[in-house]
């Protein structure tokens, strides 16, 4: 079985595949050590490392000795996807790996990749080539800001209900982050329709549930994007060596 692991600013996830389809997929690397005890009993395992955030030694070393087959992020890597990054070396695997499964689901055309995460990436693809994007602060990074940099702002939570008009101060925040991110996620998507006629949006990350109104014809959510990639990443590696 194929095991992708994502380490990321905040947490670890893991997903194990078998013949391209999720099987499991969880959270901590407790319970990923404890899935790969059972998961070793009936299959080999293959392992893609990667992730935003630091990557401990101890981690690796542990999931080296678990792996039959071993790989690694890293700058020349084989990717399925042709990079047109002025500066390929400074660009996410989370940003790779979203874009190859994009490009996957929809192999032709332009393609905007969304990706809610810790920081919001919007991503463009063309013809199999990752051109570039943007990148701006996620939710919980906006909710924080407006607390840490001024004297007498609450630190609001995502969860509840958000209107057009805040009826008092955590109201306020909480619909000026939301809507604000809602419209600044729409705007990207209008922009894009804007000038092609024949793209397709594909949208993932934490923040996905917030952006329900947005789905669409040409707007396809997936909540596994990241691991999904990963994976084509492992396969197109296997079977090049």
């Amino acid at each position: 079985m194929n095991l992708v692991i994502d380490v990321g600013n905040t947490r670890l996830k893991y997903a194990f595949f078998h013949l391209g389809e999720m099987r499991i997929k969880g959270v901590g690397m407790e319970e990923l050590f404890r899935t790969i005890t059972d998961v070793r009993k009936e299959h080999e395992v293959h392992v893609f490392l990667s992730g935003s955030g630091k990557i401990e030694e101890d981690l690796r070393m542990r999931l080296r000795r678990e792996a039959v087959f071993w790989l690694e992020a890293s700058p020349g890597l084989l990717l399925p996807l042709e990079i047109g990054y002025n500066t390929p070396v400074t660009l996410g695997f989370d940003r790779i790996a979203i874009c190859t499964a994009a490009r996957r689901i929809y192999p032709a055309g332009r393609l905007l990749v969304i990706d809610t995460g810790t920081a919001f990436t919007y991503n463009y693809v063309e013809n199999g080539v990752f051109l570039g994007g943007n990148i701006s602060p996620g939710l919980e990074m906006r909710f924080r800001a407006l607390h840490a940099f001024t004297e007498k702002l609450p630190y609001v939570e995502a969860r509840g209900t958000c209107t057009d008009c805040g009826r008092d101060t955590e109201e306020a925040i909480r619909n000026g982050v939301v809507n604000g991110m809602v419209f600044e996620v729409k705007g990207y998507i209008d922009d894009f329709f804007r000038y092609t006629s024949e793209g397709q949006v594909v949208i993932t990350g934490g923040s996905l549930c917030l952006l329900e109104k947005l789905q669409g014809e040409r707007i396809h959510f997936e909540e596994s994007l990241g691991m999904i990639g990963l994976n084509d990443i492992l396969e197109f590696n296997k079977k090049s060596k």
